[in-house]
């Protein structure tokens, strides 16, 4: 065996380097996420889906006031058919779901005051709006990664739509968990450190 070994070397090691390198690269990915904690609050966030079965008459614009989430109702001027619905949605990195946060409209607008109102299923949270969330991930959004310059020159790189939360170098993607949700036009809200 060492002799074999000896007499061809070069195909030895043209063999186990890309394994050790599989090795490494898994070893970096992994080993990093399963030494860490998840984040420990829920991210909300707003995000667009088209619906060519239902318009809406109403735009709704979120936004957090005494650490509250509010929602502002108004109806639409323009007339033309609008099937871009905005959406709420709520992230659980811990179990790595998804939910859309569901908005009554007639409901908010018979309670608002001045347009704006504090929603039911939201009313006993405590949204904090910082960038970094309490436990230090923050919300990075797509990415672009280019090929090199061998990649480069037969069409590589590629687009990375999702959006994930990150500390260092650990990462938690937003799941798409339905195919009609535009992840790229995610918009922040805020980290619920309380319900």
């Amino acid at each position: 065996m060492k002799n074999f070994i000896k007499e061809n070397i070069v195909l030895v090691v043209g063999l186990t380097f890309p394994l050790l390198l599989i090795l490494v690269f898994f070893a970096s990915t992994v080993i990093p996420k399963a030494m860490s904690v998840p984040p420990q609050y829920e991210m909300l966030f707003t995000t667009r889906v088209y619906d060519y079965q239902n318009t809406t008459d109403y735009l709704l614009d979120f936004h957090v006031k005494d650490q509250k989430l509010a929602v502002k109702v108004k109806q639409r001027e323009d007339k033309h058919v609008n099937y871009d619905i905005k959406r709420l949605m709520a992230y659980d990195a811990k179990t790595d779901t998804v939910r859309e946060i569901v908005v009554d409209i007639p409901t908010v607008i018979a309670s608002a005051v001045d347009g704006v109102a504090v929603l039911n299923e939201t009313k006993d949270m405590v949204i904090d709006t910082s960038i970094v969330s309490p436990d230090g991930y923050t919300l990075n959004g797509p990415s672009y990664s280019g090929g090199g310059m061998v990649g480069g020159l037969f069409g590589g790189g590629h687009r990375d739509s999702g959006f994930r939360l990150k500390k260092g170098s650990v990462g938690y993607k937003i799941p798409n968990t339905q195919q009609n949700y535009y992840y790229n036009q995610v918009q922040f809200i805020g980290w619920v450190i309380k319900k």
